[in-house]
Parts: C-alpha cells; sequence; structure tokens
C-alpha cells in the first residue's frame, strides 16, 4: 500500500542505516558462516537510552519492503524488520542503485544480514541477525528505474524530514500476529546517493556526532 505524507518538522537528531560488507566486520560471528564476504549487511544504531529495550531471543521475526509516496509523486522504499514486539525500518530513495544491488545479491543469496550497533559509553557493541531474503519479483520492481521525478536533494530531504518526524513510528503497525509493538526504530539509509546531504544534519550512530 502507498501512502502520502506531509513533512514540515525536523528534529535535531537523525538515526543512521547503512550498508556494509560483512568482510568488514572485525568479529567472525558463527551466523554469517558460509556467506560471501562481500554481501551487505543493513546496520542500525542502538543509542545507549535505547539498549534496555533488547531482549536476549525472539521466537518469531519478519521482513517485509514498502513502498512510501512523497506529495511530489516520488517515492521511497522502505525495508522493515519486525523481531519480537521491536519493529526496524530504513528509508531509502526508491531509485537508489546501490540499495537495489544490495536487495539482488540478498535474493540470490537467500539471506540478509543484520548488524546492531549498541551504544556502550565511548565505544559500539555490535550484535548479528541474519534474516531470509525474499524471494520472486517485489511490487517496488515497478519503481525500480524512473520512479522519481524529484531531484535527488529534493527527495532526500524529504526522506530525512520524515524520518525525524516521528510519523512512521507513530503509524507502525505489527506484522506478526498477535504480538504488539512495543518500540519501532526508523533509520535513514545512508548510501553513497545519500551521504552528500548527511552534513547537514545531527547523525546518530558510530563515529563523530555532526553539528548543524
Amino acid at each position: 500500500m502507498e501512502t502520502s505524507f506531509i513533512m514540515t518538522t525536523k528534529k535535531s537528531s537523525l538515526p543512521i542505516g547503512t550498508l556494509e560488507e560483512l568482510q568488514s566486520l572485525e568479529t567472525q560471528f558463527k551466523q554469517a558462516r558460509g556467506l560471501p564476504g562481500n554481501l551487505p549487511m543493513l546496520t542500525c544504531p542502538i543509542a545507549k537510552e535505547q539498549k534496555h529495550l533488547l531482549g536476549s531471543q525472539y521466537r518469531q521475526s519478519n521482513l517485509g519492503f514498502g513502498c512510501i509516496e512523497l506529495g511530489d509523486g516520488s517515492k521511497l522504499q522502505t525495508i522493515r524488520f519486525q523481531m519480537g514486539d521491536l519493529q526496524f525500518y530504513w528509508v531509502a530513495d526508491m531509485v537508489d542503485p546501490e540499495v537495489w544491488s544490495a536487495l539482488d545479491m540478498w535474493r540470490s543469496v537467500g539471506r540478509i544480514p543484520l548488524l546492531f550497533r549498541i551504544e556502550n559509553g565511548d565505544s559500539w557493541d555490535v550484535s548479528l541477525g541474519v534474516a531470509e531474503a525474499p524471494t520472486g519479483v517485489l511490487r517496488n520492481e515497478a519503481y525500480r528505474s524512473g520512479g522519481n521525478s524529484a531531484s535527488t536533494a529534493s527527495t532526500v530531504d524529504a526522506l530525512f524530514q520524515l524520518v525525524s518526524s516521528g510519523v512512521l513510528q507513530a503509524q507502525a503497525t505489527t506484522d506478526i500476529p498477535g504480538v504488539p509493538l512495543r518500540h519501532v526504530f526508523v533509520n535513514v539509509l545512508v548510501t553513497k546517493r545519500v551521504s552528500p546531504f548527511v552534513e547537514q544534519y545531527v547523525t546518530v550512530g558510530p563515529g563523530e556526532r555532526k553539528n548543524i
């Protein structure tokens, strides 16, 4: 389902997710055994104020993809992963080639690695999970090329405003029947296409926090 949002507000911080190769990890995880080193991971930062939300075990999970239509007709792609009563969103420009390249690899391998970076004082702990990748053609394939009439700058600005507005958290619904959501994490998925625009915002994630 496509949804229209009116983005009018900005907050002072923006959670940043990225695509990083498995082989970039300094730690070897048993969950990654047999997976190619160049397989992209979806990363998500968990601030120290949020780490108490994480549990030790989750029996049910769900992965989904969505489309958000902006007021100018351009579109954003969402990747949504629910782990028990926690839901994680990554929001990207629908026509971002780096995201589609990652999707192609995930489907060919059948797995999507998910790296959670958990703030711990001055450092970041890491936890890796692996989800089953979708099979077949995604509905968003229809927008893979030529889906955005607006410039990248205006699309990315709308993406930033949406993520910082709290709208997605407020409107999120569970993907696991009988399991209500306890918390929703929403990230901008930063790629080479998006990174030039990040300097305008305070970023939350590993590394330096940048002031506006």
